[in-house]
């Protein structure tokens, strides 16, 4: 037996400034493993903090700390100390560091004196990027050295010209006001006896973007620094370096920085050296020590943003229109590293963009894209040397680079770099069928192309964090990558953006173009409060719900369990106190989500027109059921958490509202013949998904349902909301065959329809392309369709969970679609789970691995089941 990924708050050796929790998987070369008992202990030096004492349990995930109260800025060893049901026992240990618990920090905000000018639209029409550095002396022989660090603006940190990382956008995309991330190096080689230099380039970054500005009034629009060194020396002294009024400011030469426009580099600018010694600073000027407080600094949870990929360019063409164009065969989030040899003074400008027109000619896929200075730029200005050049305080969506020079330019000076959130892969899958195994590959480029820093809808047009996408893909992205301190992280926004009447934003953060767009909803809607989508805010009952299923995570339910309950109160005051335009009888309608601004289904195939949702326009109605059905799911789903966190009280008294509003459901938004208000596919998936019908209707909705699949030629017609249980539904009603005819249909609509027409990512609107075959201005990088995934891996691969976290496994393939093999691998909280199964000459073969401190159902095709713990395992059927 062995302990592996020992891990705190679900990170490895992270930087924390609350209690932790702790988690570990058990491997062995036995079979039926389970942990009889555990014993933790933690300590600083050889000071005990904690000492568990030995628990007899088999709880080896979310384990929560219960000793002494941490002390700042330190680091502590944790030892966990395992005995398994054969008597077996083994210790293993691991790290942690503490931020600023107290928030006790010794350092001074610092500004730029730089005034900042006013920006414009498009590339170059942004503020400069700043140099601040500060030199600090070591004076003896250092143990360890750390650095917290963050900034108002976004920022590359360095020590004596070296970077301790290669992360980029920190301090990360958050609402400022109230949530602002630090981070923690490790900077113990980089540190040097004698003279030393702290540098940070700032730039603008979410912080101070024209689309992304904090509504709070308090936020100025400035490049600001906070750090705190902190030296440990090998004689047991201590001593802290920070941020204060030694702080030197320069322009740099990133001359203008925008999300959205892109970068502006001028090398003739550079400053070799200005983040080490040995150069004249005559120039420079002093920081402003500024007095902005601490309290919303928070050490960051959640690994950083990060270049994750290369990508090498496969083809360089001129197009018909004569221009100079690389493709890198991927569409992806990210920028061009460029080798540079160029004559001084002379430009380069790149621009980036997804998809050519049907001739092969640059196409911009962002509407309106000039006038809204979003076409996506960078541009190099030489200074005569030869150089590499990579964007600092920016990133792109695309596939293609449109290039400008006078020089000639050579394909392999290009490279792409992906960048993402660098969340662990824990997932993959591979079938037969190379066309599935492409659509899972695009739905996994598009998770990573949005998961910068928060969960995106696209990485070219908005960059937003619009929570019904993400609340449609949750799952998806939890079984892929170890999403859970990135979603918390993203949650914490969500609380500290949901509003006093409990309304969540359908944009977290709520910042610049979304705010100004919610409040707009809100009067146009007649509305005074703030106003909550469905299907939107609903992310902050259905992700952590779904957080919980998939990893057994109870503390997420915890901490958002006070904002559930004020969504779901909004709802029901909603319902209860406006009437909705179907005018039906108040006993009902009082019960009944129906009013406000509402989005619906979004982007149902049939309702849209050369990429935009027209539904409204053509007054179909679809958030009469969406509405209704997603304030009974949040109700219901409350109702269970509360049951679960042991609060009787209130899981009895919204148990009881979200009954009264099935049985509206039930009297009002379903007909006496089965059919929907308003009759479309999306409605009859989502009564059957959330089984909110009565007896007597679930057999004519499952009638409707089929009537609609095969109305639209076996092809889907469901927007965002009702996609993910489309599947799901046609299963429920015994289906299992539409179910695969949906998921294998080529034609548009249709997730192979993309694939078909050589999509390497996922498209936000299945229709994105006219019928002169040119594309429609939409997004070709947009993950929420790709929610198909998690059914695949349920139902075609068989893995499922009985217990939260896959404490209990479900393991069932469901054969069908011609299929002849498939084979998923997933690292749960307790470790792999695995299925590798091939079909030949009408035999079943099975090969599954099922981690330590777990069991497993094995259902085969004929029936024949099998209940197994921890080990590998064959098995063998016929198929008749």
């Amino acid at each position: 037996m062995n302990l592996i990924r020992l891990k705190v708050n679900n990170q490895f050796n992270p930087c924390i400034d609350k209690a932790p929790y702790f988690s570990w998987v058990i491997i062995s070369d036995k079979k039926n493993v389970m942990q009889k008992s555990y014993q933790i202990t933690v300590s600083c030096g050889d000071e005990v903090f904690w000492d568990s004492g030995i628990v007899e349990s088999d709880k080896s995930t979310f384990v929560c700390y219960e000793g002494k109260t941490l002390e700042d800025l330190k680091c502590y060893t944790w030892t966990v100390t395992v005995i398994d049901n054969y008597d077996d026992s083994v210790g293993m240990s691991a790290s942690f560091q503490t931020g600023f618990i107290n928030k006790e920090w010794q350092a001074k905000w610092v500004s730029s004196p730089f005034k900042m000018k006013k920006t414009k639209k498009g590339n170059g029409g942004q503020n400069c990027a700043e140099y601040f550095r500060r030199g600090f002396n070591v004076t003896s022989q250092i143990k360890c050295a750390s650095v917290y660090a963050t900034c108002r603006g976004a920022y590359e940190l360095s020590v004596n010209g070296k970077r301790p990382d290669d992360r980029i956008l920190a301090p990360e995309f958050t609402l400022y006001s109230k949530y602002l991330c630090y981070q923690w190096y490790d900077i113990t080689q980089l540190v040097k006896l004698g003279e030393n230099v702290l540098g940070m380039l700032v730039g603008d970054g979410w912080y101070n973007s024209k689309n992304f500005k904090d509504p709070d009034k308090g936020i100025k629009k400035e490049h600001a620094v906070l750090f705190q060194i902190k030296l440990d020396y090998e004689d047991g002294h201590s001593e802290m370096v920070c941020s204060d009024d030694k702080i030197m400011v320069y322009e740099s030469p990133v001359r203008s920085s925008d999300l959205f426009a892109g970068e502006l580099y001028d090398a003739r600018k550079e400053l070799e050296g200005w983040n080490d010694f040995g150069r004249d600073f005559n120039e420079w000027k002093c920081g402003i020590i500024k007095g902005y407080g601490f309290k919303n600094l928070y050490a960051q949870y959640g690994e950083p943003v990060r270049p994750v990929m290369e990508v090498k360019p496969v083809g360089m063409f001129i197009s018909p229109k004569g221009e100079t164009i690389i493709d890198f065969g991927q569409n992806m989030a990210g920028f061009v590293r460029m080798h540079v040899n160029l004559p001084e003074n002379q430009e380069i400008s790149i621009e980036y963009f997804e998809v050519l027109d049907k001739n092969g000619n640059y196409f911009n896929s962002i509407a309106m894209a000039e006038a809204r200075g979003y076409l996506q730029i960078d541009r190099f200005i030489s200074n005569g040397k030869e150089a590499d050049y990579t964007p600092h305080f920016t990133y792109h969506g695309f596939r293609y680079i449109k290039i400008e020079c006078n020089s000639k330019v050579k394909m392999n000076d290009f490279i792409a770099i992906a960048v993402a959130t660098d969340s662990e892969n824990i997932g993959e899958f591979e079938t037969s069928n190379s066309t599935i195994n492409r659509l899972y590959e695009n739905t996994r480029w598009s998770q990573r192309s949005n998961m910068v820093s928060i969960p995106t809808d696209c990485p070219s047009r908005e960059k937003g964090g619009w929570t019904g996408d993400i609340q449609i893909y949750a799952r998806t992205a939890l079984s892929n990558e170890n999403v859970t301190p990135f979603l918390t992280r993203w949650l914490y926004n969500v609380m500290c953006n949901q509003m006093d009447n409990g309304a969540i934003p359908n944009v977290v953060p709520l910042v610049g173009i979304y705010a100004t767009f919610e409040k707009l909803n809100r009067i146009f809607y007649g509305n005074h409060a703030p106003v909550g989508e469905a299907g939107w805010g609903d992310a902050i009952c259905i992700i952590p719900w779904g957080m919980y299923q998939m990893t057994g995570n109870r503390l997420i339910l915890v901490e958002t369990y006070e904002s559930q309950k004020k969504w779901c109160d909004y709802i029901i005051s909603e319902a209860k106190n406006k009437r909705g335009k179907q005018k039906l009888p108040k006993e009902f309608d009082q019960y009944l989500w129906n009013t406000g601004h509402q989005y619906g289904e979004w982007l149902i195939p049939s309702q849209t027109m050369n990429g935009i949702d027209l539904s409204s326009k053509w007054k179909v109605n679809t958030a009469a059921y969406c509405a209704p059905i997603f304030g009974y799911n949040s109700c219901n789903t409350v109702s269970k958490v509360a049951a679960l966190l042991g609060d009787k009280e209130s899981a009895a008294y919204y148990g009881n509202i979200a009954e009264k509003m099935k049985q509206a459901i039930q009297q009002a938004v379903i007909e006496e013949n089965g059919k929907m208000l308003f009759d479309f596919m999306g409605g009859y998936v989502l009564a059957i998904a959330f089984d909110v019908a009565s007896d007597r209707q679930k057999p004519l909705i499952a009638e409707h349902l089929i009537r609609k699949i095969k109305e639209n030629g076996y092809r889907l017609d469901t927007g965002f909301l009702p996609t993910p249980y489309l599947l799901d539904a046609l299963c429920k009603i015994g289906r299992e065959d539409l179910a695969y005819q949906l998921l294998l249909q080529d034609k548009c609509p249709s997730w192979l329809y993309e694939v078909r027409r050589g999509a390497t990512s996922i498209w936000e609107n299945y229709v994105a392309y006219k019928e002169d075959g040119n594309p429609v201005q939409t997004s070709f990088n947009h993950y929420a369709f790709g929610c198909i995934d998690d059914w695949m891996y349920r139902k075609l691969c068989g893995i499922d969970s009985l217990k939260p976290g896959y404490k209990q496994i479900l393991i069932k393939p469901e054969l069908g679609g011609g299929f002849t093999s498939a084979k998923r691998s997933y690292v749960s909280e307790y470790g792999k789970i695995s299925v590798d199964w091939m079909l030949k000459d009408s035999r079943f073969n099975l090969k599954v691995e099922v981690p330590c401190n777990t069991s497993a159902k094995i259902v085969l095709p004929s029936g024949i089941t099998h209940l197994v713990g921890s080990g590998k395992y064959e098995f063998s059927d016929v198929i008749i």
